[in-house]
């Protein structure tokens, strides 16, 4: 039975215990192995399931419903507080069953399997998100969270590139669906880790209503702003992946194996990356490393719009999964730094929901302009961009980027004049001292030619009497 310490003495409200060291290597030990069954399947999901369905022969308005069911699963969080998950058992045996949905896509790779297949998984995974968030913020300590947190993301990162190496290499010899197989019961099987964790308080049911969690969320002054510019940043975010799919199949014509091993950078990049942004974000704040995360991910969408050839798909893949570390990193911290640690669920569930509307929106209206020919996927990348850009700048602003980069500015603007102005009282020197060399050395050789005339006319005047 969890153990319970009050604050205040008799009579008031018993605060959770937090775990003890023992207990807290334990449940990172679990907490990483859920990250594993995890990861390894979100690369599946998140990379190899949109081209298969391109291949399939979905148009570019599929495309956009496809990017859009991950966020319609996220609107389903306004309910978590009715019907979502209680327990940590509950939590890993419905993402369990997310990842064993994989097995639809191998059983019929049709556009619509893939398209309940998607919507599944992220909503099992959508469900248990307010839950998670509330166990992160309980069992690990906030000065160490954002580096346990940094470890996590990394296995999940490592478990994806993983995953997608084994595709990349075996998918010529034993063809994608058997390694689908494995990684579906694999990430199953592992995502039921997370029930064994021990968390302090968790039994108590904390109930929420979809109206209050969104009120929530507006009424919290950081989390308002955070909410807003992710809005503007996640806008171009979630709809880049449609386009970016188009490029590799419509433009450059990728094989299965190439799209694979793009993923496998952008993996690969994250997971080297997440425990590093982790470790900065506990540091110097998770605002300023999301707002770092953001601005490279915005110049990673660029390099897509632009990309003649594989190899600058392989460098933009590498520089978003870097982006996505930051961002994977810092979200979490953002909610436990600035919600009250009771409501964390809540606020998360708000979140996810407002995200969610976002992405059954925001898919549709950017493929419109492709739909009916008036751009392409290099023009639709560029309004990704620009919406991206936008929520960079938010970010900056909250995190002080701005004043600082304004504070170099004019330092150096200021360096720059005081420069000039040194130079030219410096060349003015320079050219008084020359004149007055000048015209030293100019009376020195009228002195000697004078000293050197008498000796001169006295020679002559000696040859001409002589």
């Amino acid at each position: 039975m969890a153990s319970f310490v009050s604050r205040r003495g008799a009579g008031t409200t018993l605060s959770p215990a937090r775990p003890g060291r023992s207990s807290l290597a334990r449940n990172l030990s679990l907490d990483l192995t859920t990250a594993v069954g995890v990861g390894s399947t979100m690369a599946v999901v998140g990379v190899l399931l949109p081209s298969i369905a391109r291949r399939q022969g979905l148009d570019p308005m599929g495309l956009a419903l496809l990017a859009a069911l991950p966020f319609l699963a996220s609107l389903v969080t306004l309910f978590a507080g009715r019907v979502g998950p209680r327990l940590p058992s509950r939590v890993a045996r419905l993402r369990a069953l997310g990842a064993l949905s994989l097995l639809l896509v191998v059983v019929a790779p049709n556009p619509l399997l893939i398209a309940l297949t998607v919507f599944f998984f992220w909503m099992a995974f959508a469900l248990g998100s307010p839950l998670q968030q509330r166990i992160w913020a309980t069992v690990y300590p906030s000065r160490d969270r954002g580096r346990l947190l940094g470890y996590v993301g990394t296995a999940r990162s490592v478990a994806g590139t993983l995953s997608l190496l084994a595709i990349t290499a075996l998918a010529g010899v034993s063809g994608w669906g058997l390694i689908i197989v494995v990684i579906a019961v694999g990430g199953a099987l592992l995502s039921l880790a997370m029930g064994r964790m021990e968390v302090p308080g968790i039994e108590v049911v904390q109930r929420y209503s979809a109206a209050g969690s969104v009120r929530l969320v507006f009424s919290l002054p950081m989390i308002r702003r955070i909410t807003a510019a992710q809005l503007l940043f996640g806008a171009g975010l979630l709809a880049a992946p449609a386009f970016i799919a188009m490029v590799y199949v419509d433009r450059l014509g990728l094989s299965v194996d190439d799209i694979a091993l793009a993923g496998l950078v952008s993996y690969g990049a994250n997971a080297a990356t997440v425990g590093l942004w982790g470790r900065l974000a506990g540091r110097s704040g998770a605002i300023s490393t999301i707002g770092a995360g953001t601005i490279l991910g915005t110049a990673a969408v660029i390099l897509f719009a632009l990309a003649p050839e594989f190899s600058v798909v392989l460098l933009a893949t590498a520089a978003l999964g870097a982006a996505g570390g930051a961002i994977d990193a810092s979200w979490p911290l953002l909610m436990a730094d600035h919600a009250p640690a009771e409501r964390q669920s809540e606020v998360a569930a708000g979140m996810n929901a407002i995200m969610g509307l976002r992405g059954l929106i925001v898919p549709f209206v950017v493929m419109v302009p492709i739909a009916i020919g008036l751009t392409d996927e290099t023009g639709g990348l560029a309004m990704c961009a620009t919406a991206m850009s936008a929520g960079s700048l938010l970010y900056a602003h909250m995190s002080g980027l701005d004043l600082r980069v304004a504070g170099l500015v004019r330092r150096g603007f200021a360096i720059g004049l005081a420069g000039l102005a040194y130079g030219r009282v410096g060349l003015g020197y320079l050219r008084r001292s020359a004149v007055r060399v000048g015209a030293g050395l100019s009376s020195t050789h009228g002195w000697v030619r004078a000293q050197r005339r008498p000796a001169s006319a006295a020679i002559s005047d000696s040859s001409t009497s002589g």
